[in-house]
């Protein structure tokens, strides 16, 4: 499963940016964390159960727009309740 998370204030700005998926691997779940701001899009996957903890959580972070500090909240939020996950950065 992919997801990309996007907040509205920069949804114009990042549209055309399209995350690396080398090397992350077909049976995961990966969420492209776009922007900051997107905590709360991450926590509503959780509850719609489109994510699962019980799942090792791949986060990619494009590295602009705040979303490597997006990606860190949304990786402590599935540390504190009991998930395995990590970022990485594309570049």
């Amino acid at each position: 499963m992919f997801y990309t998370l996007i907040s509205g204030l920069h949804k114009e700005d990042i549209e055309s940016v399209s995350p690396s998926m080398e090397d992350v691997g077909t049976d995961c779940q990966t969420v492209a964390v776009m922007t900051g701001g997107t905590e709360a899009q991450f926590v509503q996957l959780l509850q719609q159960g489109r994510i699962t903890l019980d799942k090792p959580i791949y986060l990619l972070s494009s590295g602009q727009s705040n979303s490597l500090a997006a990606s860190m909240e949304i990786l402590s939020y599935i540390n504190q309740h009991g998930g395995h996950g990590q970022i990485r950065i594309n570049r």
